[in-house]
């Protein structure tokens, strides 16, 4: 059964790190490489750019870009931002975040029997949800 932490495992946390790389790499990108590092197109990372009005792209502006992409990192990002970045989740935090159906991690928490979980103890129940 390939579940969520398979998932996870195979797409997610790849791109987390692919993009922490990067961006301890330079202090300023381009274009072209936030689109692919981002999986958007250019003209969607220019467009962004216009509406915020940036320049140039720094870290800081990177993560702008990123919480505004319609990617599914930058979707994902986003509504990580959205909950504050909160140090103990819910389910009902992890089905947003994740954009899981909520019933199936709330049977997840039940399993294992608890309310709560935190950035160590999430595979836990991507573990339990089947995908």
């Amino acid at each position: 059964m390939y579940t969520f932490l398979d998932e996870y495992r195979d797409c997610i946390r790849p791109r987390i790190r692919e993009i922490d790389t990067f961006l301890r790499l330079r202090d300023e990108y381009c274009t072209g490489c936030v689109a692919e590092i981002l999986s958007l197109c250019e003209e969607e990372v220019v467009q962004i750019m216009n509406e915020v009005g940036l320049k140039k792209i720094d870290r800081q502006s990177f993560m702008d870009i990123m919480q505004r992409g319609s990617s599914r990192i930058c979707q994902l990002y986003a509504r990580e931002v959205a909950l504050h970045s909160p140090y103990v989740y819910t389910s009902d935090d992890i089905a947003y975040i994740y954009n899981l159906d909520l019933q199936a991690v709330k049977n997840a928490y039940q399993i294992l029997k608890i309310k709560e979980v935190t950035a160590f103890t999430m595979p836990l129940v991507f573990g339990k949800i089947a995908y």
